[in-house]
C-alpha cells in the first residue's frame, strides 16, 4: 500500500501543478482580453483620433511602426552606404576605431566603381612608342592675359592651418621639383608658401583670408 501511494505522488502533483498553471494562464489571458476590451472601448469613445476610433486597438498598430520604422529603415532596408547623414559603414568605422579595433575590411569593395564619380588612371595594355613626358593643360586663351600651362597631375587644397610651416615648404618644393602648381587651400597664402618660388594656385574661400583690407573687406589688389 505505501509503494502505491508512493508510485502516485509524483503523477498527482505534476497533475495539481499542471491545473494551478492552465488556471493561472486563464487568469491573466483574461485580465489581457478584459484590458484590450477597455482599451477598444477607449478608442472608440474618444474623438481625437480618427485612426483609433475606426479601427479601436488595431489602428494603434500603426502608431507602433511608425514608433519602429527608423530602426526597421536603419537596420533592414538601408544598404551599408546609402544612410545619412551618417551610412552604416562610416558608424561601423568610427565605432571600430573607438573600441580600438580594426577598421579594415578585405576582399573588394561595396562601391559601385563604374559610377560617373569615380576616375581611374590605368596603365596602357600597350604602351606609347613616344610618351609625352610632362602631359599639361592650358589653362586659359588668347583672351587671357596670362594664360597657364598646368599640368594635369598637381597638390590639392591644403589650408596652412591644417599642416605645418615645414609640411607647406616640402609641398612647395615638391611642386617646384615636379613642375606641376601647389594650391594653397582656403587657409590663406602665407610666407611659407612663398619661400621655394614653386607655381602656386591662392585660394579663396569664403573667408577671404588674407585678401582683405584694413576694414576686412575684399580686396581684389591684395598681395603679399
Amino acid at each position: 500500500m505505501f509503494d502505491l501511494l508512493k508510485r502516485a505522488i509524483l503523477p498527482v502533483t505534476a497533475a495539481l501543478l499542471a491545473i494551478i498553471a492552465l488556471a493561472n494562464a486563464w487568469y491573466w489571458l483574461a485580465l489581457l482580453l478584459l484590458g484590450i476590451v477597455a482599451l477598444g472601448f477607449y478608442d472608440w469613445s474618444q474623438r481625437g483620433w480618427s485612426i483609433t476610433r475606426n479601427f479601436p486597438v488595431a489602428g494603434r498598430i500603426r502608431w507602433l511602426f511608425y514608433k519602429l520604422r527608423p530602426y526597421l529603415h536603419t537596420y533592414i532596408v538601408e544598404d551599408d552606404l546609402g544612410g545619412r547623414p551618417y551610412s552604416f559603414e562610416a558608424r561601423n568605422l568610427i565605432q571600430s576605431r573607438a573600441r580600438g579595433e580594426t577598421d579594415t575590411h578585405p576582399f573588394g569593395t561595396e562601391r559601385d566603381v563604374e559610377a560617373a564619380e569615380y576616375h581611374w588612371v590605368c596603365h596602357s595594355i600597350m604602351p606609347e612608342k613616344e610618351p609625352d613626358q610632362s602631359p599639361r593643360v592650358q589653362v586659359g586663351n588668347e583672351q587671357c592675359a596670362k594664360p597657364y600651362s598646368a599640368s594635369i597631375l598637381n597638390i590639392s587644397a591644403m589650408s596652412f592651418g591644417a599642416l605645418s610651416a615645414n609640411a607647406v615648404r616640402a609641398l612647395n618644393i615638391g611642386a617646384k621639383q615636379g613642375g606641376f602648381y601647389h594650391d594653397t587651400g582656403e587657409g590663406g597664402l602665407s610666407d611659407y608658401h612663398l619661400e621655394h618660388g614653386g607655381d602656386l594656385v591662392w585660394e579663396l574661400g569664403s573667408g577671404y583670408f588674407g585678401a582683405r583690407d584694413q576694414q576686412g573687406r575684399f580686396d581684389r589688389n591684395c598681395s603679399r
